[in-house]
């Protein structure tokens, strides 16, 4: 997000030299318009942007899965509280809010608190990273998709503390169940990743983008698209790969002991890093903020363009996450192993192999291009 964190430095600064000069000395004026003052200020503010912005897309994905299965199951949906149910979502988080906070007796302190703020953080960092369209984006840096996926994967981890502090049988054995599930899931993940960066030539998701403006990689790269669109939901632990938060068979899973607003933090949290999934398979996969060039100048040319495509391809493949949530029972938990290690390992190590043959085509004599990553 470096270019927009530059605006808003320039913002901030203009601001300052204009407001500040007439008000305050020169001592003053010239410390409240220093360099780091302004880019302490831009900071703070950048970041209560991305969090207004994350959280008003949380609360509507929350909304939006309400709606769709209340069709998928004939019923209306959330539709009481505010036009369409709209403010539902804001009644629920005000009942949590007022909710206490019960600490079993013989759990660990700093653990219990630790792990539901630590998953919420670790999700919310990634909204820094994430490119959103070319003016709001992660600037130059070249190991983006690396570090979203490093950051992503701190989930287990924080899971299982959460697990393990609250000193529950049942909690811990739905921690390890999600350790078990994610670590499975995150191998295929990375090497469907693996055959994205073999077509686009690098690391970095703003040139992963960019490398779609004539074609998309879900046509060549469907195969790795399966695989990724997959570890995504096991990842996310959404049905059929919710074995960790199993309710009929552990109560709640990881989570039981939490009640209000650390329940709150993890409810969060899981839709958080379900607009976290779908922004990557649509900037992996879907092009990003681009449209393809056969696209009419007057759809893609409109003020914030790049933002609206991008979000409606992102809510497009969250409703898909939905779609099969309503379709599909729970896989039992050796068949979500075995799919994971057994199945989606495969898949993906072909998926390489299809990359490397589609770089090798657009490279062949009759297209005058040497056949080096990326092509």
């Amino acid at each position: 997000m470096a270019t927009t964190l530059y605006s808003v430095s320039d913002a901030i600064s203009s601001l300052l030299l204009g407001a500040v000069g007439s008000i305050f000395p020169e001592p003053v004026h010239g410390w409240l318009t220093s360099t780091d003052v302004v880019t302490g200020l831009a900071v703070l503010i950048f970041c209560a942007i991305l969090l207004v912005a994350s959280m008003i897309n949380t609360i509507m994905l929350i909304w939006f899965e309400r709606k769709l299965l209340g069709r998928f199951m004939d019923r209306r949906g959330a539709m009481h509280v505010g036009y369409a149910g709209l403010l539902q979502n804001f009644a629920d988080g005000l009942k949590l809010f007022r909710k206490n906070t019960f600490m079993p007796r013989e759990a660990d302190r700093l653990g219990y608190f630790t792990g539901p703020t630590a998953y919420m953080v670790t999700s919310m960092i990634l909204f820094g990273i994430l490119p959103v369209s070319s003016g709001w984006n992660g600037g130059s840096l070249p190991l983006s998709l690396l570090l979203a996926l490093a950051v992503f994967s701190f989930a287990p981890l924080f899971i299982f503390v959460s697990a393990w502090s609250s000193n529950n049988k049942y909690s811990l054995l739905g921690g390890m169940r999600s350790a078990a599930q994610m670590i499975a899931y995150e191998v295929p993940i990375l090497l469907a990743v693996v055959a994205v960066v073999i077509l686009a030539g690098s690391f970095d998701l703003n040139t992963i983008v960019l490398e779609q403006q004539n074609y998309w990689f879900w046509g060549p790269l469907v195969v790795a698209l399966f695989v990724f669109f997959v570890g995504m939901l096991a990842e996310m632990e959404r049905i059929p790969f919710d074995l960790p938060e199993a309710e009929a068979e552990l109560v709640e899973g990881w989570n039981t002991e939490y009640g209000g607003m650390l329940f709150a933090f993890f409810m969060l949290a899981d839709y958080v890093r379900a607009l976290i999934g779908s922004l990557l398979v649509v900037l992996l996969f879907l092009g990003g903020w681009t449209m393809p060039s056969y696209v009419p100048t007057a759809l893609t040319s409109f003020p914030l363009a790049g933002i609206f495509w991008f979000m409606l391809k992102t809510y497009a493949v969250f409703a898909i996450f939905v779609w099969i949530r309503a379709s599909l029972p729970r896989v039992r938990t050796d068949q979500l192993l075995r799919i994971g290690w057994m199945r989606m390992i495969p898949l993906a190590l072909l998926s390489i192999v299809l990359a490397g043959l589609v770089v090798l085509a657009r490279c062949l004599p009759v297209f005058g291009c040497v056949p080096t990553l990326g092509g």
